[in-house]
C-alpha cells in the first residue's frame, strides 16, 4: 500500500503542476496575444493618420487652385480696369487740348459754344455706349456658352474670367 499512496501523492502533485503550468501558460497566452492585437492596431492609427494627412493635403491643393483662379480673375479686373483709366485720361487729355484750342480762337459766339458742348457730350454718350457694349459682348458671349451647355467653369476658362463674374452675369439674366 505504501507504492500506492505514493503513486497517489506523486500523481496528485504532477497534476498540481500541470493546472500551475497552465494557468501560467494561459497568462503568457493572452500577453502575447494582447500584443499581436496592439501591433495592429498601431498600424491602423498610423494608417488613419497618413489618410488624415492625405485629406489635409487635397484640401490645401484644393485651396490653393481657388486662390489661384480668384487672383487670376482679380488680376484680370485690375488691367480692365486699367486699360478704362487709361482711356479716359486720353479722352480727357483730348478734351483740355480742343477747350485750349477754343480759348486760343477766342469763340465768342454762343452758337459755336453750344456745339462745342454738344460734342463733348456726344463724346461722353459715344464712350459710355462703347462700355456698355464691351460688358453686353461679354455677357451675351457668356449666354450663348452657358445655352450651349457649358458650365460656370468650362465658360471662365474659354472666355479667361473669373467663374464669379460668369456666375455674377448668368444670374442677372436668368
Amino acid at each position: 500500500m505504501n507504492n500506492i499512496n505514493i503513486f497517489v501523492i506523486v500523481s496528485i502533485v504532477i497534476g498540481i503542476i500541470f493546472i500551475i503550468l497552465s494557468f501560467v501558460l494561459k497568462d503568457n497566452k493572452n500577453n502575447s496575444n494582447d500584443e499581436k492585437l496592439k501591433k495592429p492596431e498601431d498600424e491602423l492609427k498610423s494608417d488613419i493618420n497618413y489618410i488624415n494627412k492625405e485629406v489635409t493635403i487635397n484640401e490645401i491643393n484644393n485651396k490653393i487652385l481657388e486662390l489661384n483662379d480668384y487672383s487670376n480673375f482679380i488680376k484680370q479686373e485690375l488691367n480692365e480696369k486699367h486699360k478704362e483709366l487709361l482711356f479716359l485720361y486720353q479722352m480727357i487729355t483730348e478734351k483740355e487740348k480742343s477747350i485750349k484750342t477754343l480759348k486760343d480762337n477766342k469763340i465768342t459766339n454762343k452758337q459755336d459754344i453750344e456745339i462745342a458742348k454738344h460734342t463733348a457730350i456726344k463724346d461722353e454718350q459715344d464712350l459710355q455706349e462703347e462700355i456698355n457694349n464691351e460688358i453686353n459682348s461679354n455677357a451675351k458671349k457668356i449666354l450663348d456658352l452657358f445655352k450651349k451647355g457649358n458650365d460656370i467653369t468650362d465658360i471662365a476658362k474659354k472666355l479667361s474670367i473669373g467663374k464669379g463674374e460668369v456666375k455674377l452675369i448668368l444670374d442677372l439674366y436668368k
